[in-house]
Formats: C-alpha cells, structure tokens, sequence
C-alpha cells in the first residue's frame, strides 16, 4: 500500500519573504533573479570592487577586484585549453584562495564547475570526472590566460554538480541550475540580512560542499561581504566556543543537504530556548511534506520542495526516481517530528 504525501502547512509568521510567488499550481518561486550565476557575481565584484572578499588563516587579504581579476584570468586559460560553455570541469583544492579563483573561473568561462564531495580518494575522483564527462580537472597549477568573461547561461542550465555520499556510500551527482542556486543565495541573504556592509562570514565547511559553496560563500560574495577562509583543514567547534570566539557574531542552527541547494531549515539563535532540540522552520520559499503512517500525526520522513531545490541526479535515473517525485518533492530519508508552529524536531537528521 502507497502511503501519502502529507503538505505541513507552515504560515509566513517566520522568515517571510515578499518576493516569492507561487507558479499556477506549481512551486514557490523568486521574483526577478539574475539570469545566471556569472552574471550575478560580475555586478557584485563591479559594485564592490574595492571592498575585501577573502581573508585567509594566515591574514592574506583579496579585494574584489583582484579576486575577479584573477578568475577571469583563470577563465581565459581554460578557454585557451579548449573549455567552453556548459563544459564540466572538476575543481580539486583544499580551501584556500587557490580553490576560489580556480571554482570561479569556471563559473566566468561559462563552464560548469564539479564538486568532489571531501571525502572522495584518487580512485573515485577519477570516477567522478568519467561519471560527469568533465573535460579538465583543476588540482594542479591554476590556468592563466587573457581575462575572459563567458556571455552568461539561462536560467534552467545547470550551474553546479555536487557530487555526495548515498547512505550505502555510492556517489551521486546533484544537478543544480542556475535558478537553484541564485534563489539559494537570495534565501541565505534574507534570512541572514547580508546586506549590511562588512558582513564576514567564517567559512567552516569544505567549500566543495553545498554549505561551504552555497550557503557561506556565494551569498556573501553576491552581497559584498568577506568570506574567512580557515584553509584546508575544517574543525567542527561546539556552539559555545563559536560564540565566545565571535561574541558579536549571529550564529544559526539549520538544516540542509546538497539537493535542496544546501538550505531548507533555519533557526535563529532567538528561538534556540523556546525549541531547543529544533534544526528550524523553512525558509527561503521551501515548502515542507511528511511520508509515513504517522504523517497526519506530524511524524515522518521529511519531504521539501522549493526553488532551490535540485531537479535531478545526474545520469541516474534510476535514484532520480527513487528520490524525487514527480510534482518537485525531494525525498530526505530523515525522520521528523513538526510541531504546530512549524518547528521541525529531528528523530534522525543531519543538522548542520
């Protein structure tokens, strides 16, 4: 017996966003996005030009001006090694400056950039560069050409491939356009209020993952901000030491994996006492669904849908069908509870 979908209707008294609209009996959408990622990036480095985007461990500073210079000299070297629009082209750094400039000159060559997910070895890096047909692997020297700008992409073209760990540990390619990503990084500028000059936003995730990518670097880039960039190795730090370390800082609790655009779940530090074991509320126009016998209780797999939300695997249909349904929910294989607010309390999640 098929069991049903259960919609958990959530209101708009929390993280409410005007700029979503819903299509005619579609998904929740962004108003007004930038057509593509390189696009959004572009005006931001020209806006901000002489604002610092990166700092790294050891207090080596990047404007935006020489970050983007130096992409878009990136970007002119793969164009002279044959790499063209909608190519693929895995980027294999540690974190550092060497990862930005490489992971964005893909993005200004127009080209596709594909993400190992950190734990990946030689052996499956390779199978990740035959899986995803990539022309080039950045993991050495970075390319150096003259400055290039690629026109820009459609909104529906892919933008991003992640590539993450399945429970039995096989690797799966998440496609994510331009669309994905762009309403990701306005999700994360809302909630957040990154539009307030001299944002710093301390990068404590690979950036080869969807948080470290998404939802750390790409908003704070697109609004002015400096990303921190604590090199190649990336230490889980209890709450309470984050908050003594950066007493002024705004620490959030969420939830989100790479198929959802790394965003999904957000609950502000102010709501950390009242629900205590709760990784949020949607946001950023995420819709929430529970599966199960006990869906109409408010127990359940979690299910979500938005504009962020990834449309597929990459060349598996096979997990495509398994994982998402056929009217935009991604199913998560965690195990919930949602109270009446709309909290979202974990049985088995993955808290961020």
């Amino acid at each position: 017996m098929s069991l049903a979908v259960v919609e958990i209707p959530v209101g708009g008294r929390w993280l409410r966003d005007e700029r979503i609209t819903r299509r005619t009996g579609g998904i929740l959408q962004y108003e007004s996005l930038e057509p593509c990622l390189a696009e959004l990036l572009d005006r931001s480095a020209l806006r901000y030009s002489n604002r610092t985007a990166a700092v790294d461990r050891v207090g080596r500073v990047l404007t935006f001006r020489e970050l983007w210079a130096s992409a878009a000299r990136v970007a002119g070297g793969l164009l002279d090694q044959g790499v063209g629009p909608a190519d693929r082209v895995v980027v294999s750094y540690p974190n550092g400056f060497r990862w930005l400039s490489g992971f964005l000159g893909v993005v200004l060559a127009g080209a596709v950039p594909v993400l190992p997910a950190p734990s990946c070895n030689a052996a499956e890096i390779e199978w990740i560069e035959a899986h995803s047909g990539a022309v080039l692997t950045l993991d050495g020297d970075l390319p150096d050409g003259v400055p290039f700008l690629d026109g820009g992409a459609s909104p529906d073209e892919l933008a991003l491939l992640y590539y993450v760990r399945a429970e039995a540990g096989a690797l799966r390619g998440v496609e994510l356009t331009n669309t994905n990503v762009l309403s990701t990084i306005e999700a994360v500028g809302h909630a957040m209020d990154l539009g307030a000059e001299g944002t710093r936003t301390v990068i404590t995730a690979p950036l080869s993952t969807a948080v470290g990518c998404s939802v750390q670097l790409l908003p704070t880039l697109a609004f002015g901000g400096t990303v921190v960039v604590g090199g190649s190795r990336v230490v889980r730090v209890p709450w309470r030491h984050l908050r003594a370390a950066f007493p002024t800082s705004r620490c959030v609790r969420g939830w989100g994996v790479a198929e959802t655009g790394g965003i999904g779940l957000l609950l502000p530090s102010e709501h950390r006492h009242r629900h205590p074991r709760s990784v949020g509320v949607p946001f950023g126009g995420i819709e929430v669904a529970l599966l199960g016998p006990d869906a109409e209780k408010g127990i359940g797999e979690l299910l979500c849908r938005g504009p962020s939300v990834a449309r597929r695997y990459w060349q598996d249909p096979v997990a495509t069908a398994e994982a998402f349904t056929e009217d935009g929910w991604f199913r998560t294989g965690d195990q919930v509870c949602i109270d009446g607010e709309g909290f979202v309390d974990p049985i088995a999640v993955r808290v961020l």
